[in-house]
């Protein structure tokens, strides 16, 4: 008899629990004066998307707290990488320093970009209303340094009701506040390309009452693809400064923070894949293009030209993501007695900057030829027919174009004019006696947040050489009387995909009023709890869409081109005036077995707002800004979910510490959205399907004297359940490992993470890779450190789950039958960074 697959799920999580705790098996009759030799509770509080008086173990919801040493043991060099110490996260892409990474969890697909269903937190307030703003995710604006005390993530459960727009899960950077006295400066240098690195903390007492912290860095180079210019520079600064109240009633917080940071992102980097029907069996090099170091942007497009709303054509730097950030904030908590109790956070933030990037579009040269540019690159009404391509820059300017292949993709530039925002969550808290050993706790709080989204895209289609690994070179299409009919590999300003978002400008506000409540009963070991949460968004403000525009006269270095043109258009096509209503709830139960062990079951439903995404679809509102009967539809996504869990601490031996937590889940989620980019891999836009999944969430860490170990292991299954289909970038498992030894003088450690095959678009199926990362210190004298850490150690061409596509599929010249080009943005080659840090 086939067993439910759920049954089989316990099965697995059983066994991988077992395996896991059997340290703690093995001293099941250590004495108690041992089991309280774990970490105290103290150092476990969890503050993110909970009430903030339990500790991990005591909270009856999926909570992962990684230290700042582990998060840079693991070698990060993009904030992806960061996350990817989380489990259950699905993190999809590398998308490089500067952000833009998909990041999805607990199989719940991410079907447009971004952070649908995850949001990012500072110090317990979102950094973006939304996870997934078009040109604007939440990871462009945070960066990891040595600012942060610690990395919290919780998934599911009271991510429902405990914030809002991030049913899925919260993950929260928590900063150091100067409860320690001293700091550190570090100096690291790349040693395989240009970058250089300046970083900085330090905090402590001013008196008995006031304690700071302040800290950041400065960054410039050349990144991990070896762009010939500075594609690199920045800084970050944070700080905050705290005064602890009388009689310990409470403290009052300020803090603040500046980030200008210019990074390149990684959108595209093309390889050589081998075909078994639908299924890649293996990547590799093709004609000078090795994805683990191709860049689509160099010397003749660090700097190119865009049509402003104006009509005059100007020129911009490429600047990959150029995020900046000013905020100010504060908070405040004062204990009104041991039975009530206030805590306020606050923050302004103005956020601006620009997204600039050359997508690569894979086309196989000969199929160009004889076409017009409408048929060959999308570009709509473009009826010009290509006879010849030439170099139009370079030492082969003039010259013929006869490579196998040539890029044709979009050349974004995209002015983030306004995202800034301001915050406020306010949260009361009553504690109640009923009963020896017996309490009930209430929590209700106002969540206000008010978002501003105003941006200008210019997105053109370019022309240019995919014959190397760097620095491409544009390329020139001409008619068959020779007539020149692109420049500088431009054949139009704000014309590509179709001419559907090239010209869009739209200056928006959402302003979300979320009250919420929790009550809590602890009754002995048992801890019951209830919350629900209504959320009140108010959509404001005026879209504009790209109208047919004139032409323009553009000329290069082999003469002049008359180009076709979108701008913007001056009638508003969408005015929003509306508000949409909805509620989010969660009931959790945590049973304490005994001082070490505990198990939990949770249910939850959480609801996201559909924000910019709802754009430009006239079906969605009225003449007025009212949402229609389906625009309300598409408005918000719900998510449910259902846990059951297993957490253990415990000793063995003489000094060994163990932690493990096994975590079996279900997720259902209503998926409306709609996709831009979904045309260019000859997709529907229109999102609208429900996805079920199920799974494991596996987790463990040991340490014995100078050994330890951390990791885990996520088995996932997800489905359409329409059509029982597995959504892409879906692997089925994904894992880490991260074995360490610290002598004290000197330490070293690696870390393996990978996931098994999953599905791309057009049906393939792609292969799984493990990358291993690794790190060696030494301590020649007191307060000194010298390492050297390596990201993707063996150099494994490879890519992490992804919605890349067969852009080019044989047989054509260069491809035989069972060969393809494969796109998206592959995990780097090997990096190595040496850095010396002196702590004081």
């Amino acid at each position: 008899m086939k067993r439910p697959a759920y049954y089989t799920c316990v099965s697995v999580a059983a066994l991988v629990g077992a395996v896991v705790a059997a340290p703690a098996f093995a001293q099941s009759a250590a004495p108690a004066a041992s089991e309280a030799s774990a970490e105290p509770d103290t150092a476990e509080i969890v503050v993110t998307a909970a009430a903030g008086d339990k500790a991990a173990r005591l909270s009856s919801i999926s909570v992962s707290q990684i230290s700042q040493e582990a998060v840079t043991n693991f070698t990060p060099r993009s904030q992806a990488e960061v996350l990817r110490t989380i489990p259950g996260l699905n993190v999809q892409d590398t998308a490089g320093p500067g952000g833009n990474a998909n990041i999805g969890v607990r199989g719940i697909p991410v079907s447009t970009g971004g952070s649908e269903y995850v949001g990012l937190q500072e110090d317990g307030l979102p950094v973006t209303l939304f996870g997934d703003m078009q040109f604007g995710n939440n990871d462009y604006w945070v960066r990891f340094d040595n600012n942060v005390d610690r990395v919290e993530a919780v998934r599911g459960g009271s991510a429902s009701t405990f914030s809002s727009q991030a049913p899925g899960a919260v993950i929260n950077y928590v900063s150091k506040t100067g409860e320690k006295q001293g700091g550190e400066i570090g100096l690291s240098t790349a040693l395989n390309y240009r970058e250089t690195r300046l970083d900085f903390d330090y905090g402590g007492h001013l008196s008995d009452s006031v304690r700071f912290h302040i800290g950041g860095y400065a960054i410039t180079g050349n990144g991990p693809t070896h762009l010939p210019y500075n594609a690199q520079k920045g800084y970050q600064i944070k700080g905050n400064i705290t005064k602890e109240l009388a009689d310990g009633k409470g403290y009052i917080r300020l803090n603040f923070k500046r980030l200008d940071d210019k990074e390149p992102t990684f959108t595209s980097m093309p390889s050589l894949v081998s075909l078994s029907g639908k299924t890649i069996t293996g990547y590799s090099t093709f004609d000078g293009v090795d994805a683990r170091k191709y860049a689509s942007t160099g010397l003749y497009n660090q700097n190119f030209q865009i049509l402003g709303s104006d009509g005059a054509i100007r020129t911009v730097p490429m600047e990959g993501i150029h995020p900046v950030a000013t905020t100010l904030g504060g908070e405040f908590h004062y204990e009104f007695s041991d039975m009530f109790n206030v805590t306020d956070k606050a923050r302004w933030t103005d956020m601006s900057g620009t997204f600039s990037n050359q997508w690569t579009g894979e086309v196989a040269t000969s199929s160009v030829i004889g076409k017009t540019i409408g048929d060959a690159f999308g570009t709509q009404g473009d009826t010009r027919k290509i006879a010849a391509i030439r170099y139009a820059a370079g030492p082969k300017q003039g010259q013929l174009y006869t490579s196998n292949f040539l890029s044709n993709s979009a050349q974004a530039y995209v002015q983030m004019k306004d995202v800034g925002s301001f915050v406020n969550d306010l949260t009361l808290t009553g504690k109640f006696a009923v009963g020896e050993g017996s309490k009930i706790t209430a929590h209700a709080g106002w969540f206000l947040m008010r978002q501003s989204i105003a941006m200008d895209w210019h997105i053109n289609n370019a022309t240019q050489s995919l014959n190397s690994s760097g620095n491409p070179v544009p390329l020139d299409l001409f008619d068959a009387a020779g007539n020149q009919l692109s420049a500088n590999g431009l054949t139009g300003f704000n014309n590509q995909w179709g001419g559907c978002c090239g010209g869009r400008s739209y200056d928006l506000t959402y302003t979300d009023n979320a009250p919420y409540v929790q009550l809590e009963g602890q009754f002995g070991h048992l801890n019951l709890d209830a919350s629900v949460r209504f959320d009140s968004v108010k959509a404001e403000g005026n879209a504009y869409a790209p109208v047919t525009g004139g032409t323009v006269t553009v000329s290069d270095g082999l003469g002049s081109a008359v180009l076709p043109t979108s701008k913007t258009g001056s009638t508003p096509v969408n005015v929003l005036n509306y508000t949409r209503n909805y509620s989010s709830w969660s009931f959790g139960a945590l049973y304490e077995l005994n001082s070490n062990t505990s198990a939990f079951i949770r249910v939850s439903r959480g609801g996201r707002f559909n924000a910019d995404r709802l754009l430009y679809n006239n079906n969605n509102f009225t003449a007025d800004g009212q949402l229609t009967a389906g625009g309300s539809y598409l408005s918000v996504n719900y998510v449910t979910q259902q846990e059951l869990g297993v957490k253990q601490r415990g000793t063995f031996g003489s000094s060994g510490r163990y932690h493990a937590e096994v975590t079996l889940y279900r997720a259902q989620v209503k998926e409306s959205n709609y996709d831009f980019t979904a045309p260019s891999r000859n997709e529907s836009p229109f999102i609208d399907a429900v996805y079920h999944s199920y799974g494991v969430e596996a987790s463990a860490g040991l340490k014995a004297g100078n050994f330890g170990v951390d990791g885990y292991v996520v088995y996932t299954h997800a489905e359409n359940a329409a059509n029982k289909a597995t959504p892409v970038a879906m692997p089925k498992f994904t894992w880490l490992v991260s074995p360490s030894y610290d002598a004290g003088i000197a330490a070293v450690g690696l870390s393996a993470s990978g996931q098994s095959n999953f599905l791309v678009s057009g049906g393939y199926t792609a292969p799984g890779r493990t990358f291993v990362n690794g790190y060696v210190k030494v301590r020649p004298a007191e307060a000194v450190e010298v390492s050297l850490n390596v990201n993707n150690l063996f150099n494994t061409l490879g890519y992490r789950a992804n919605n890349g596509s067969i852009a080019v599929a044989g047989p054509t010249a260069g491809l035989s039958a069972n060969q393809g080009i494969f796109d998206n943005s592959a995990m780097l080659g090997r990096t190595m960074t040496a850095a010396i840090r002196y702590r004081f």
